[in-house]
């Protein structure tokens, strides 16, 4: 009797040790898949490009609202004259392919749209990721209504544009823009920077960022612009054309405020006019510094 009861034992033992050399494997498959699928298995090909006529009418401007998910999106200005998107995918994962990626395309009534549509997320393609790179070339003498670029992952990047409003929008990645005429220029960010370069042709401009910097030179200002810079978690640095009139409102929580190459040093939580204060701009920063220069 004692040795079928050892025998019994010895079963249940070599079951359990069974059992558990099947988990060690199940958790190393579904570690490689999650660690090491992505780094040994990447494919990066070109899509097919998107080319649109830019309508030329000012009675009736185009508009280019342009929508990606991960990746990053660049816009420069080029001497043709229709708008040619191009870009690459890159896809990452046992058993991705590029060929996962759709986009919307259409050219209605001259308002060109783009948007890179990505596959569901399920169980079995956790270890699967995309990112969608945009190359998104308008020619340099179109004007267009609204110009909006929006990325969640990824940096965007705008040269040259002319728009009634140009809006971009990013939730992780850096926002950088010059060469922008536009009445209205808006950008948005959560976790980046933003670094833009604006003159007169700028006519107003609102930069909002939560974990990240502002840096802005305005070579010079519109008559009655407004420039709102704001920031929770970061500084703002701000170069101004000294012979500019405008009034300045700098309000930091924790942090400094300083000046320099201006008539008038700034102060905290203080207005200042300059010139006949046509123009106006607002710092605001809970966690920062403020820097402005002329």
């Amino acid at each position: 009797m004692k040795g079928s009861g050892t025998r019994g034992k010895n079963r249940i033992g070599g079951t359990l040790i069974a059992v558990l050399i099947v988990v060690i494997i199940v958790v190393g498959v579904v570690s490689a898949f999650m660690f090491v699928g992505p780094a040994v298995s990447v494919t990066k090909q070109s899509f097919e490009p998107y080319s649109a006529p830019a309508s030329q009418s000012s009675g009736n401007p185009p508009s280019l609202p342009v929508t990606d998910v991960n990746g990053g999106i660049t816009l420069p200005s080029w001497s043709q004259t229709h708008v040619m998107i191009n870009g690459t995918v890159t896809a990452r994962g046992f058993g991705t392919s590029p060929s996962a990626i759709t986009f919307i395309e259409s050219n209605s009534s001259g308002n060109i749209v783009f948007k890179a549509v990505f596959p569901a997320q399920g169980f079995f393609s956790f270890s699967a990721s995309y990112a969608v790179d945009i190359n998104l070339y308008v020619p340099v003498f179109a004007q267009f209504n609204t110009v909006q670029i929006v990325t969640v992952n990824g940096d965007l990047k705008v040269s040259s544009v002319s728009a009634s409003s140009v809006t971009m929008t990013d939730t992780n990645g850096n926002i950088s823009a010059s060469g922008v005429s536009a009445s209205n220029v808006t950008m948005t960010d959560t976790n980046g920077g933003i670094d833009f370069t604006c003159s007169a042709s700028c006519g107003s401009v609102t930069a909002t960022i939560t974990n990240g910097s502002v840096t802005s030179t305005l070579t010079s200002l519109s008559l009655t612009g407004t420039y709102v810079m704001t920031t929770t978690n970061g500084s703002i640095t701000l170069k101004i054309p000294t012979t500019a009139s405008f009034k300045i409102t700098t309000n930091v929580t924790n942090g400094t405020v300083s000046s320099s190459g201006l008539s008038v040093q700034l102060a905290n939580h203080a207005t200042t006019t300059f010139g006949t204060g046509s123009a106006t701009v607002n710092l605001t920063t809970t966690n920062g510094s403020i820097t402005v220069s002329g």
